[in-house]
């Protein structure tokens, strides 16, 4: 199979491997069944690092159009000729224009989008997803929550609402807010289609060619991707135990004029960490001395299991700086899509011009529920059950981990979100872990999906709340085999050199 790669152009090598290998299936150049070269001898014929030619694999298997086999190799799989054979959409006249000529510059890679959808095949055990439980889904309350907003309001639900947001809904959430101690007036207060929405309304106001934003790295690809537009500076900050490591983000804010601050203090995903109290109030010291907005995203803060609740960053904001960023679904309803911002009157006033450009209104009947859904108690009810419901999957996931994995991996477990955060040895590479777990029906996100900067390869993110108990545990022991197969392996395969009078091993 010839494959040509340009190391000239803005595109990453796997992803120039992995569309020219799809390219090929897809076309019939390559057939159903056939063996595709081992990850090594074609990394080494293209002259790349094996972990390119991985991850260029890995990626074609969440797509489900190549599949391995321990001891055999890596096949077209037969799903692909389900694919062929799918009749093409009817040609209609004048429906040739060349459109890729026209499209803007888009170098963001949907991989990891990709193996998400693929999490819905039946039998796939997936750590890939930061969803909530379906088993939490309070559909019968739903129901009748949305009964009882529809028939004391009818048809006007059906309308065109405020682009501020439902007016009891924003009533409710500021009683919230100010019982979590951020006290705010209701023109203080926008309603939005869920965080990436509120994302990208602050990048709008915020954000010009040339400016710099200051971000948690590694961060949810989600948040990074809205900002990563073309003319503004994308600055990684590490992320450590503690949350974002404070000591280079004053260095680099000597160093730089920083438009924004995006931050998640509590649970930050993927790696779960936590901003504990003396760091917070640093980091808003750092943030008035050095002038710069911070925009916090607390949308896991209401899922914390174990330890003291902290309050958020807007809680201790004295002088505006702080943009506080929440939404319901984390708590059990993304579809609806409902979200909210809290920040200064400015802000919010040109939020909402924003707002009005982009979309006009949020869902208005989902706000309304919503609205229902959390006067009559049920919210509250829900989110107890969610913490203690969560709390059991992180343990099942600890004593699964304890019993199955190797001690040379280090798991890091949060005290609340989604999420734990997985590190493995320096020489193993999660993407080339996921190509052999996925033989075996389970899937989770490497580490390079959460970077924009200096990829990491040797770490996985492993969600643990939308897996059934038995298929958490079963997973996770796949894991461990698979580890501690990968471990044995790599010690056996280290050759012994001659240095000096001695040897090492290389």
């Amino acid at each position: 199979m010839l494959i040509t790669l340009d190391s000239s152009l803005h595109k990453p090598l796997y992803v120039q491997i992995r569309e020219q290998i799809r390219g090929r299936i897809l076309s019939g150049a390559v057939a159903v069944g056939d063996r595709l070269d081992p990850s090594r001898e074609l990394a080494k014929r293209l002259g790349v690092h094996r972990t390119t030619v991985s991850n260029a694999y890995a990626d074609l298997e969440a797509e489900g159009l190549i599949h391995g086999t321990v001891g055999r190799g890596t096949f077209v799989s037969p799903f692909v000729a389900t694919l062929r054979e799918t009749p093409p959409a009817r040609q209609r006249p004048g429906n040739d224009f060349y459109w890729d000529s026209f499209f803007a510059p888009d170098q963001q890679d949907d991989s990891l989008g990709r193996l998400m959808a693929s999490a819905l095949e039946p039998g796939l055990i997936s750590f890939a997803t930061a969803h909530a439980s379906a088993e939490l889904c309070p559909v019968d309350l739903i129901r009748r929550a949305m009964e009882a907003a529809l028939r004391r309001e009818g048809a006007r639900l059906m309308q065109y609402g405020s682009t501020d947001g439902y007016a009891p809904l924003k009533q409710y959430l500021q009683a919230r807010l100010r019982r979590d101690g951020i006290p705010l007036e209701l023109d203080e207060l926008l309603i939005t289609s869920g965080c990436q929405q509120s994302l990208d309304l602050l990048r709008r106001i915020l954000v010009a060619p040339g400016d710099a934003v200051a971000c948690e790295n590694p961060t949810y690809p989600g948040l990074w991707h809205v900002f990563a537009t073309p003319g503004a500076r994308l600055i990684g900050i590490p992320v450590g135990p503690e949350g974002m490591d404070l000591e280079f983000l004053e260095a680099m804010l000597e160093q730089n004029k920083v438009k924004l601050i995006l931050t998640s203090p509590n649970f930050q995903n993927p790696t779960g960490s936590t901003m504990p109290l003396a760091a917070r109030k640093r980091l808003l010291e750092l943030a008035a001395r050095f002038q710069a907005p911070i925009a916090e995203d607390d949308i896991y803060g209401v899922l914390r299991y174990t330890g003291r609740e902290l309050p958020p960053l807007k809680a201790l904001d004295t002088t505006g700086q702080v943009v506080y960023l929440n939404s319901f679904s984390k708590i059990g309803f993304p579809g609806f899509r409902v979200g909210w911002i809290a920040a200064s009157r400015r802000v919010i006033d040109r939020l909402r011009s924003a707002k009005q450009r982009a979309d006009l209104h949020t869902n208005l009947l989902g706000q309304a529920v919503l609205d229902e859904f959390a006067r009559r108690g049920w919210l509250d009810k829900l989110l107890r059950k969610t913490r203690k419901f969560y709390e059991h999957k992180l343990s099942v996931l600890r004593r699964a981990v304890e019993e199955t994995f190797p001690p040379e991996v280090q798991v890091k477990y949060p005290d609340g979100g989604m999420a734990a955060w997985v590190e493995l040895p320096a020489n193993l590479d999660a993407g080339e872990l996921l190509v052999k777990a996925r033989e075996r029906r389970v899937v989770f996100a490497p580490a390079r999906f959460f970077y924009f900067q200096n990829p990491r390869h040797n770490a996985f993110r492993l969600c643990f709340t939308a897996v059934p108990d038995e298929q958490l545990a079963k997973g996770v022991r796949i894991l461990g085999e698979l580890l501690r197969s990968e471990i044995r392996r790599g010690k056996t395969g280290r050759k012994a050199v001659s240095v000096g009078s001695g040897v090492a091993l290389v």
